[in-house]
């Protein structure tokens, strides 16, 4: 029993080293690209049952600013996306993260998944436009991070992700901060 016992205890042991080095997989490029979000609606206070109008529109060529090189969005054959984290704050442990629905959510261009939206080929540029509806009263943060590739269903390891730092159109940073009443 106790050399069961022992054989079972080193099986993890033999599955950990036989995993092979993390090698990255494609390419990662990231730079800074400002105000690519814009909130077409920006007040301090809301409405309940109002909706928050975010827009984006980015232009095919972008310029790497760390290597000064023009890149061609479309030629990644990607759609481009950003998330937003939605936080409500809270009396019980300083806020609580809010996930987006179909509910929650109304698209005028583009699409979304949950948290994530996403950006559609029109002319010469990846536009969206989508609306948060604003259903319960309450303290609100928006962050937003970064335009990026967009593939869910990317395979192998022969691509390359474009990661565009931003913010808020107009605003000072990547924050915009409201009330719901």
């Amino acid at each position: 029993m106790k050399k069961i016992i022992l054989l079972f205890s080193f099986i993890p042991f033999l599955f950990a080293f036989q995993c092979e080095d993390d090698v990255a997989c494609g390419n990662f490029v990231e730079f800074e690209n400002p105000n690519l979000i814009t909130i077409e609606n920006p007040q301090a206070i809301y409405q309940l049952g109002d909706t928050l109008w975010l827009a984006s529109s980015v232009n095919r060529l972008q310029t790497n600013t760390n290597s000064n090189t023009v890149i061609d969005l479309f030629q990644l054959d990607e759609s481009l996306s950003y998330y937003i984290e939605l936080k409500k704050a809270s009396a019980f442990n300083g806020f609580n993260y809010i996930n987006l629905n179909e509910n929650s959510i109304v698209i005028d261009t583009g699409g979304a998944f949950y948290n994530t939206f996403i950006l559609l080929k029109e002319a010469d540029h990846f536009v969206s436009r989508a609306g948060i509806k604003l259903l319960e009263s309450g303290s609100y943060t928006v962050n937003i991070y970064n335009v990026a590739s967009y593939n869910p269903e990317r395979q192998g390891c022969n691509f390359k992700v474009i990661s565009m730092l931003t913010n808020f159109a107009g605003l000072e940073n990547n924050s915009f901060t409201f009330e719901v009443e």
